[in-house]
């Protein structure tokens, strides 16, 4: 089981984000943030990327690939472990409002019990 934070907005959208590692956020980084719509992060990531291999030709293409493997590993690592929490935060920004924490199997079942959490919360829609 896993625990998951269930949100929702003003209008009734329930959404719930794993608490804990991501794996998604780990493999897949900046398209994962554009994913999520957290635009700034994953735009800053892609072009942080481009600006090291636009680089390459100035520092030398060995100094150069290793810089970009450190920092691909860095912020893979980064994005594992913190990026659910940015998730949080963006799920705050927009106006959602955390209604329950629960434990379930996949992101299906915790849907089901924040929509009954929904519900059983007074003064929510």
């Amino acid at each position: 089981m896993k625990t998951y934070k269930i949100f929702k907005d003003p209008l009734g959208s329930v959404q719930a984000v794993k608490d804990g590692w991501s794996w998604p956020g780990f493999f897949f980084g900046a398209f994962w943030a554009l994913f999520h719509r957290m635009w700034w992060v994953g735009l800053g990531l892609l072009g942080l990327a481009a600006l090291i291999v636009a680089g390459e030709d100035a520092i030398g293409t060995a100094a150069a690939d290793g810089l970009l493997n450190v920092l691909s590993v860095i912020v893979s690592v980064g994005f594992g472990i913190g990026g659910n929490a940015l998730r949080v935060g963006q799920q705050i920004r927009r106006g959602y409002e955390e209604i329950a924490v629960v434990q379930a199997a996949n992101v299906e079942m915790a849907l089901i019990q924040g929509h009954a959490a929904a519900a059983a919360k007074p003064g929510m829609r």
